[in-house]
């Protein structure tokens, strides 16, 4: 698209109205005139001598000021063709005139994701096999994160962890090596040892609403062991589908003990409480998802991205040169022009 075209295009209704106006006081000035005209009729018909014409000896005079007043009257047209090209060029200026080009790419598509981490004891459970060796389950979880986050282009990323309270690790950015590297200092047990899952999911909430213009997402990552806050994961779900958050969760740990570590080190084996998660996701109309293994992870969080991709129509956008400088210019050169002819004539006269 290379046409020009008007950004305020209703002010060039400018130009005829003004144009309707001096037709207006013109009718108006003529008017006036036939009135006068009038009273010199009256005027002849009660003093007969009202209109004699006399040879005034200066006759030759009046003559030559008879050619100045020709001269006059063309002054006065020339005057008004140029008011109205100047008046002209100050409404084309007006209306915005633009010079449309190429179109501006789009912005990318962005998001904003929270996580929300569980790092309570339950964490240290070794329910994972992961290349013939065992390991706990959040170090399967932050593998999975680092690369998962080394994927995301244009969205930004927040990190919420909890344990006997919830705490906003990484507020929302999109520094990807500044993400991995704070999700990489995630340490089980680091904000105590129990579980406040509502108060972590109310946290996510209200961290989500200081940006309400932009697609909101939270993923939950927990093998949702007992919650041990005063407001219950359900009633902070409940909040998450008022402020229209889905909330999507993916159990962390096995979903039997059939996956129990023959020594437990001390701690009592729970699996990942499944139905409460599906209950949860349920709430704000998101999913739930099973990690079982590499593969479920990976294949739950592709989708959830393609369930929440970004679907805000953006209208195509061009790059634009302003074209109003020139009316301007050229208003400004005739002005001056006319006036510089003016003076040059009255100079030689």
């Amino acid at each position: 698209m290379n046409g020009i075209e008007f950004l305020s295009p209703g002010l060039l209704w400018l130009l005829p109205a003004l144009i309707v106006a001096a037709l207006i006081w013109r009718k108006s000035a003529a008017g006036n005139d036939r009135a006068e005209k009038s009273t010199r009729r009256a005027s002849r018909f009660l003093n007969p001598t009202f209109d004699l014409r006399v040879r005034h000896p200066l006759i030759a005079k009046l003559a030559a000021e008879s050619t100045t007043e020709q001269h006059t009257v063309r002054f006065r047209v020339a005057d008004a063709v140029v008011t109205w090209l100047v008046l002209g060029c100050l409404v084309l200026a007006l209306a915005e005139p633009v010079r449309t080009g190429s179109r501006i790419p789009d912005p990318p598509a962005q998001r904003d994701i929270t996580f929300i981490v569980d790092a309570s004891v339950s964490m240290l459970l070794r329910d994972y096999i992961l290349d013939g060796e065992r390991i706990d389950r959040m170090s399967f979880l932050k593998r999975f994160l680092d690369r998962f986050v080394s994927r995301l282009q244009g969205d930004r990323i927040s990190v919420i962890v909890f344990g006997d309270s919830a705490y906003t690790l990484l507020p929302l950015t999109d520094d990807q090596v500044l993400t991995r590297r704070m999700l990489a200092r995630i340490r089980t047990t680091m904000a105590g040892r129990f579980n406040a899952l509502g108060e972590a999911i109310t946290l996510a909430v209200k961290e989500a609403d200081k940006n309400p213009q932009r697609r909101r997402i939270l993923v939950l990552f927990t093998d949702a062991d007992s919650s041990t806050d005063s407001l219950s994961p359900t009633a902070a779900a409940e909040l998450a589908r008022e402020a229209e958050l889905p909330l999507y969760t993916i159990a962390i740990g096995a979903a039997s003990y059939d996956a129990a570590e023959e020594e437990l080190a001390g701690l009592i084996y729970h699996p990942a409480n499944i139905a409460l998660l599906q209950e949860l996701a349920a709430v704000t109309g998101a999913e739930s998802y099973q990690a079982g293994d590499n593969s479920a992870l990976e294949d739950a969080i592709n989708n959830i991205d393609q369930r929440e991709r970004y679907q805000k129509e953006i209208p195509p956008r061009y790059f634009r040169l302003p074209l109003y400088p020139l009316p301007l210019f050229a208003g400004l050169l005739i002005l001056s022009l006319y006036q510089l002819l003016r003076l040059a004539r009255s100079q030689r006269q």
